[in-house]
């Protein structure tokens, strides 16, 4: 069954608002937890590098303020990061946690994939709406930069689906993956510019860097909410990937389909 994009975001969302109810049915903060765990990891970071290992961003303003220039970077990382670690994370078992689903040949259950997104993206709007009050409220203001958001939020959506396609198709024919997708996330998140600009990477480490999906959207988020200078070679290269894997996923996770019923 091909659907019409407008048509699948109709069918998804349902499945998306019905998932992010029960995730926080009973719970007294609710949707709130969407940006007290990232907090909580920002202050915790923070504290350890920017304390400890006296770590500062390249042009951030006097020694007074890299502190909170640090913590308000680092968060802008993490948002990426954050999210596309959760539909790594969740995408791994996405077919065996809705098995009844899967058992319905008439159901398109490219859906599933693009409603774990779409959870995720109330969650990054969330996170990014805090993020622009704190960047109000502690006078870094708001940027003519960040009209580049209108290119990077659907190229990290599309980003986040065609993982959440391929690692749900892969998920079901080799379940180590729901193992080893959190460790490897773990040390992805040193090997993404999260805690540190590219340009400050020692240079073997840089070409990894390169080769990291995540790379360009980080280093994007942060320019476009600081104002910061982008590598535009970099965002090239590494949309053009995004626009390539995105199809290509699909067709992995097509062919993979007809296995899915008798493996969950």
């Amino acid at each position: 069954m091909v659907l019409g994009p407008s048509r699948a975001l109709h069918l998804a969302w349902p499945l998306a608002r019905r998932d992010i109810a029960a995730r926080y049915r009973g719970s007294m903060a609710g949707l709130l937890w969407t940006l007290i765990g990232p907090l909580a990891m920002v202050a915790i970071y923070a504290a350890v590098f920017q304390g400890v290992f006296k770590a500062r961003w390249p042009g951030s303003g006097g020694a007074e303020t890299d502190g909170l220039a640090y913590a308000l970077r680092l968060f802008a990382g993490l948002i990426v990061f954050g999210a596309f670690s959760e539909v790594a994370g969740r995408a791994t078992r996405l077919m065996q946690d809705n098995a009844s689903l899967v058992k319905r040949v008439v159901f398109p259950l490219e859906l599933l994939a693009l409603a774990l997104v779409l959870q995720v993206a109330v969650h990054m709007a969330v996170q990014l709406g805090l993020l622009t009050l704190l960047a109000v409220l502690t006078g870094a203001g708001l940027q003519a930069s960040l009209l580049w958001l209108l290119v990077l939020l659907p190229w990290v959506l599309a980003l986040l689906l065609a993982a959440a396609l391929a690692l749900s198709a892969l998920g079901c024919y080799l379940r180590d993956l729901q193992h080893l997708v959190p460790l490897a996330m773990s040390g992805l998140l040193f090997l993404s510019p999260v805690f540190y600009p590219l340009d400050q990477a020692p240079e073997l480490l840089r070409g990894l860097l390169w080769l990291n999906p995540l790379t360009a959207p980080i280093e994007a988020m942060r320019a476009a909410w600081f104002g910061l200078p982008m590598n535009l070679e970099l965002l090239g290269l590494q949309a053009l990937a995004t626009a390539l894997a995105l199809p290509l996923a699909l067709l992995l996770f097509r062919r993979l389909r007809p296995g899915f019923a008798d493996l969950v």
